[in-house]
C-alpha cells in the first residue's frame, strides 16, 4: 500500500485524530487487523486504532491551541547553518527554496609549499538548481571564469569552481590536476558542493580562513498542476516534496498524495498578496533547510508553518490545507446531536496571549536570524491588562509581511476562545479536520455560529455509531490582511564591514633632530583614521625614482600614529604608503604619498624680537634666540637708510658676519640708519626673511669734525675689478668685455649694463688721498655708506646656469638677498704719510671706531656671490671727529715774571683758555703770549707795569691729543 506503518508508528502516535468518510472506516478496520499495524498498536482499543490510521496532524494542533508550542531556538539554528564545519557524523541536509549556508568541509589540502590552500565545502545532500552567489565571511563575491575579482582583497587571491549534485557529475578536474589524494573518482554524485583554491596572502587572510557560504536555489519539486519538476518555492509544493521524499521525508508514494487537496494549496500559495508598498508577493512560500538528524514530526511542523498548514492522512491519502477561510457547506443542530455538549468560553491567563513576535531569517539580512516585526493588538492587551506575548519562530519563512501574516493567524485564531465539544449522528461524517460547519443550538444560544474542527475520533453509545467532534469558533477575519504590516528594519546597527577598511589619512613631513651630538634629517609620517576598527597602523618607506625600484623598509607597526624615518637624505624624494591593522588583522589598502625632505636645506627661522639700544657711542642689540636645532650663527647688517624702497636687506652693509649661537646679544659702533639680522644655520641657509630695528643717533656730543674725505660721486680712486658708471656710482666690472664676447650680441644672456651675466665676483677701490693728521692722534672715524644691490636678470627666463643654484628661494623677496655686500677696511700709521716711506698697519674692516694714528687710509671691497648681481655705491666719505677735551690748573703761582704753561699733551686743536687770578692788587692785569695747542705763556703786572707774582687758575678747551 505504500507507507509502511512500521516506520512512521512513531510518529503517528504524536499526530491528532481526524474525520473520515464511513468508506474508509471500512478500510481502517481491515488494517487494523493487519499484523504490522496491530503490532505497533498493541494495547490501544480498536476504536483507537482506527482513528489514529485515518489522519496525522501535527501543525493543526500548533495553529489551534492559544498556548504557541516554542519551534525550538530556530535563532542558533539558523546561525549555525551559516558556518564551515568538520565533522565525520554531522546530518545530511535538504534545501528548499532560496537560502544561504555553510557546509560541511569535505576536504581540505595545501599545495606548493602550504601557497594554496584547496578546500571543498558540501551545501546540499541532493542536487539543487543553482549556486547563485557565493559569499566569504558574509561579503558577496564578484566571479569572473571562477576567479574571484571582488571584494578587492581578495582579487587574485582565490577561486571558486561549482558543483550542483547531479547524479551524473564529473570529479572536479581543476582539483584533480594539483591534488595528491583527490581523484576522479571523487566525483560526489548527487551533491552539490563548491571548489575554492585560496592563495595565501598576510593581508587577504589576515584573520584566518574565510567563513565561506552560498546562496542556494535548493532541490527541484513535482507540480502535480502541469507534472513538470522545477525549482519552486511554493510551500504547498515544497510539504508534498517532503512527503513523497524517500530519502529524508515520509517516503510516500505518489498515490498517496491527494494532489487535488495539493493543488487548491498550492493555488492558495500562488495569490498574489498586495503589501503596503504596493508591490505583490506570493501568498506563501517555503525557503529553508532541513536535517536527516531531526524527527519526521519536527522537520514537517516547522515546514508547515510556512503557510499555517494541516496535513491529514484521509483516505490513504495525504492531504494538505493551507491557512485560509473556506466558508461553511455543513450545518448541525440539536437534531443531529446524540451525545452531551460541552462548551468552553474563555482560556485561563496563563494559556493566554495578545501579542506574537518570533525568530526568522530573512533574505533582506543575507539570511541572518532576526525578530520579524511583532504583532500586537490594543484591544486584546486592553482585556487582558498587559502585554503578553507568545513566541512564534518561522523557519522557513523569510520575507517580513508573509511573516507578519502568519504571526497574525495564530494570534487571532487563539482570541477564538469559544471550545465545542459534541457528539452528533453519521452527519459527522461529512467533517474533516480542518473543515468548518455552522452549529444551531437554542439552548446554547448558538444560531449559524461556524466552528472549525479540531479532532475527530469514532465513538458508540446506546445511540449507536456515532462521531465525536472537538470544535473552536472560528471568524474570518483571522485570515484578513489589507497591507498593513510593519516596515522590517535590518537589525538595530549600522556597522561598517570589518572586512573592508577604509584608506587611512597620511601627512608627511620632516624635520631636524640631533641624533650623537650630530644634526640628522627625519621623515615624519603621521597615518590617521576615524574607523572604530583602527587599532593599528603600518607604515612603509623608500626612495622614489629609484631605478631599479627598491623594496620598501618597514618603519614598524604600532598603535602610534608618528612614525620615523632617521637619517633621511637632504633632497631625496621619498615614497610613503600606510595602512591601518583591525584588532582582528584585518589590514586596509594602502594609502600612498611622496614627500622630499627639506630636512637641513631648510631656512631657519625669521629672528625675533630684535632690538636696539643706544648707550653713548655704542648700539646694544638684542633679540630672542632661534630654536633650530642646526643654527650655526647669525649675521647683522647696517643700512645708512631709515625709511623709502631702497632701505632693505640687500642694500645693507654687513656689520657683523658671525654671531656664534647660542648669543642673542651683540654690539656695535652706534650709526643712524637701519640694523637688520638673520640667522644663518650650519649649512649656509639664511633665514627668508630679515628683521631689522631702525635707529636715529644724534650727533654725538663732545665730538669735534676734524676732517674728511669724500669719494662720491666721482671715485677718483684706484679701481680694481670695478668702476664707475653712468649714474656716478660704484659697481663691479663684468668679466667678460663687450668686443670680448663670442656669438651674437643679440644672444648673450641678461642685459647689457651686466656684461651678459658675468660680474667679477669681487673688486676693490682705493681712496684718493690719504688723511694726514700731522700727528698722532686718537680720533673717531666714522664712514658712511650708501649702497644698493642691482640685479641684472630679474626675469626667471633671463637667468643662466642651474636654476636650483640661484640664491634665495623661488617666490621668496629678492630685497632679502644678502650675496651683494661692500666691505671699508682701513690702515693706519704713525709716520708722516708723505716721507715716502710710511709703514702702514695692514687693511681691518672698518664700521666706526676710535683709532691713534697719524695718516688713515681707506679702501672699499665690492663682493658678490652671483655673477648676475653686483653691489652699487653711490655715495661714500670717511668723517674723522675728535673728542672734546679740557686742561685745568689751579692756585698756580706765575712768580714774578713769565709762566710758561704747557699742554701734555697737546692739543689737535685750541679753542680757548680761561685765566681766573686770585689775588690781584687795584691796577694789576696779566699779559698771554706764546699761545698754541701745546700751551701758553702768562706774565702778571702791577699797574705800573712791573712783573709780579699772583696766584691764578687756567682751563683750557681744545680738541684731540697728540698721543704717545
Amino acid at each position: 500500500m505504500g507507507l509502511s506503518l512500521r516506520r512512521f508508528g512513531n510518529w503517528l502516535k504524536k499526530t491528532a485524530k481526524a474525520v473520515f468518510t464511513p468508506e474508509n472506516i471500512i478500510a481502517a478496520i481491515a488494517m487494523a487487523a493487519f499484523s504490522p499495524f496491530n503490532a505497533f498498536m498493541a494495547g490501544a482499543n480498536f476504536l483507537t486504532r482506527v482513528a489514529v490510521y485515518a489522519v496525522t496532524n501535527a501543525a493543526l494542533q500548533t495553529l489551534s491551541t492559544p498556548n504557541t508550542p516554542s519551534m525550538g531556538d530556530f535563532s542558533n539554528e539558523a546561525d549555525g547553518r551559516l558556518v564551515n564545519f568538520k565533522d565525520t557524523t554531522a546530518p545530511r541536509n535538504v534545501i528548499y527554496g532560496k537560502v544561504r549556508v555553510g557546509g560541511l568541509i569535505a576536504h581540505a589540502e595545501t599545495t606548493e609549499n602550504d601557497k594554496f590552500l584547496h578546500l571543498v565545502i558540501v551545501l546540499a545532500s541532493h542536487e539543487v538548481n543553482a549556486i547563485s552567489k557565493v559569499f566569504f565571511d558574509g561579503k558577496e563575491l564578484t566571479i569572473s571564469s571562477n576567479n574571484v575579482t571582488a571584494p578587492s582583497r581578495f582579487n587574485g587571491k582565490a577561486k571558486v569552481y561549482t558543483k550542483l549534485g547531479t547524479d551524473d557529475q564529473s570529479a572536479q578536474s581543476q582539483l584533480v590536476s594539483v591534488s595528491s589524494s583527490w581523484t576522479n573518482a571523487h566525483k560526489l554524485s548527487g551533491i552539490a558542493y563548491i571548489y575554492v583554491r585560496l592563495e595565501f596572502d598576510q593581508d587577504t587572510f589576515s584573520n584566518g580562513i574565510p567563513e565561506i557560504t552560498a546562496e542556494i536555489e535548493g532541490k527541484k519539486v513535482f507540480d502535480p498542476r502541469d507534472s513538470s519538476t522545477s525549482f519552486k518555492s511554493n510551500a504547498a509544493l515544497v510539504i508534498r516534496d517532503f512527503l513523497t521524499d524517500t530519502k529524508f521525508g515520509l517516503g510516500a508514494s505518489s498515490s498517496e498524495i491527494n494532489d487535488t487537496a495539493i493543488t487548491t494549496a498550492a493555488n492558495i500559495c500562488d495569490e498574489n498578496v498586495t503589501l503596503a508598498n504596493g508591490s505583490t508577493e506570493k501568498t506563501y512560500e517555503a525557503h529553508g533547510v532541513i536535517f536527516s538528524n531531526t524527527s519526521v514530526n519536527d522537520t514537517l511542523n516547522k515546514l508547515l508553518t510556512s503557510c499555517g498548514g494541516t496535513v491529514t492522512y484521509t483516505n490513504g491519502k495525504f492531504d494538505l490545507k493551507v491557512a485560509k477561510y473556506v466558508s461553511p457547506s455543513v450545518t448541525i443542530t440539536q437534531d443531529e446531536l446524540i451525545g452531551e455538549v460541552s462548551v468552553s468560553t474563555k482560556r485561563s491567563r496563563a494559556d493566554r496571549f495578545n501579542a506574537v513576535k518570533g525568530v526568522f531569517a530573512p533574505e533582506s539580512t543575507n539570511y541572518i536570524a532576526t525578530e520579524y516585526p511583532a504583532i500586537t493588538s490594543s484591544t486584546f492587551e486592553t482585556e487582558d491588562g498587559s502585554r503578553i506575548y507568545a513566541s512564534y519562530d518561522l523557519p522557513f519563512t523569510t520575507s517580513s509581511p508573509m511573516a507578519q501574516r502568519l504571526a497574525k493567524i495564530v494570534l487571532f485564531r487563539s482570541r477564538q476562545e469559544v471550545g465545542l465539544e459534541i457528539t452528533t449522528n453519521m452527519k459527522g461524517f461529512q467533517l474533516a479536520v480542518g473543515d468548518t460547519f455552522q452549529f444551531t443550538s437554542a439552548k446554547y444560544g448558538f444560531t449559524n455560529k461556524i466552528f472549525e474542527v479540531i479532532s475527530w475520533n469514532l465513538t458508540a453509545n446506546s445511540d449507536g455509531l456515532g462521531v465525536n467532534l472537538g470544535c473552536m469558533e472560528l471568524a474570518s477575519s483571522v485570515y484578513d490582511w489589507n497591507a498593513e504590516e510593519s516596515d522590517f528594519t535590518n537589525d538595530d546597527t549600522n556597522l561598517p564591514d570589518p572586512f573592508t577598511l577604509p584608506t587611512v589619512g597620511l601627512e608627511l613631513s620632516d624635520e631636524i633632530q640631533i641624533n650623537n651630538e650630530q644634526i640628522i634629517s627625519v621623515l615624519i609620517a603621521k597615518p590617521t583614521s576615524t574607523s572604530i576598527y583602527a587599532n593599528q597602523f603600518e607604515v612603509q618607506v623608500r626612495e622614489a625614482d629609484a631605478s631599479p625600484e627598491n623594496d620598501f623598509i618597514s618603519l614598524g607597526v604600532s598603535n602610534s600614529d608618528r612614525f620615523e624615518f632617521r637619517n633621511a637624505k637632504d633632497g631625496q624624494k621619498y615614497d610613503v604608503r600606510a595602512r591601518m591593522i583591525s584588532y582582528i588583522g584585518v589590514r586596509s589598502a594602502f594609502t600612498t604619498g611622496e614627500h622630499t625632505i627639506v630636512g637641513q636645506t631648510a631656512p631657519p627661522s625669521d629672528v625675533t624680537n630684535f632690538a636696539v639700544n643706544l648707550v653713548r657711542t655704542e648700539a646694544h642689540l638684542s633679540w630672542t634666540p632661534v630654536t633650530d636645532l642646526d643654527l650655526s650663527h647669525y649675521i647683522i647688517r647696517h643700512n645708512s637708510r631709515t625709511s623709502g624702497g631702497e632701505n632693505t636687506y640687500s642694500n645693507a652693509q654687513t656689520v657683523i658676519a658671525k654671531v656664534s649661537r647660542p648669543a642673542n646679544t651683540a654690539i656695535v659702533p652706534a650709526q643712524t640708519g637701519t640694523y637688520f639680522i638673520k640667522a644663518v644655520d650650519k649649512t649656509g641657509n639664511a633665514s627668508e626673511a630679515a628683521s631689522s630695528s631702525i635707529v636715529n643717533v644724534d650727533e654725538i656730543k663732545g665730538y669735534n669734525a676734524v676732517t674728511s674725505t669724500t669719494q662720491s660721486p666721482n671715485f677718483n680712486g684706484t679701481k680694481t675689478n670695478c668702476s664707475v658708471n653712468s649714474e656716478g656710482s660704484l659697481v663691479l666690472n663684468t668679466s667678460t668685455l663687450f668686443d670680448s664676447a663670442t656669438g651674437n650680441f643679440d644672444d648673450a644672456e641678461g642685459l647689457f649694463d651686466g656684461g651678459a651675466g658675468t660680474i667679477v665676483t669681487s673688486g676693490t677701490y682705493e681712496f684718493d688721498s690719504v688723511i694726514d693728521l700731522t700727528a698722532k692722534y686718537t680720533s673717531r672715524v666714522v664712514p658712511t655708506l650708501t649702497m644698493t644691490r642691482v640685479d641684472y636678470v630679474n626675469l626667471f627666463d633671463s637667468a643662466s646656469g642651474n636654476f636650483d643654484d640661484r640664491t634665495g628661494t623661488f617666490d621668496g623677496d629678492v630685497q632679502a638677498f644678502d650675496d651683494t655686500d661692500v666691505e671699508i677696511q682701513i690702515a693706519t700709521t704713525n709716520d708722516d704719510p708723505s716721507s715716502g716711506s710710511p709703514t702702514f698697519t695692514a687693511f681691518r674692516k672698518l664700521i666706526a671706531g676710535d683709532y691713534t694714528a697719524r695718516g688713515l687710509k681707506f679702501k672699499a671691497i665690492l663682493t658678490t656671490t652671483d655673477t648676475q648681481a653686483s653691489p652699487v655705491i653711490s655715495a661714500l666719505s670717511i668723517a674723522i671727529d675728535m673728542e672734546d677735551r679740557v686742561i685745568s690748573q689751579g692756585n698756580v703761582s706765575s712768580g714774578a715774571g713769565s709762566k710758561a704753561i704747557t699742554f701734555s699733551p697737546a692739543f689737535k686743536e685750541l679753542g680757548g683758555i680761561g685765566i681766573s687770578a686770585q689775588n690781584l692788587s687795584t691796577g694789576d692785569f696779566y699779559v698771554i703770549t706764546s699761545k698754541s695747542v701745546s700751551g701758553f705763556t702768562i706774565t702778571f703786572k702791577n699797574s705800573s707795569g712791573t712783573d709780579v707774582d699772583r696766584t691764578f687758575d687756567f682751563v683750557a678747551q681744545g680738541h684731540g691729543e697728540v698721543a704717545a
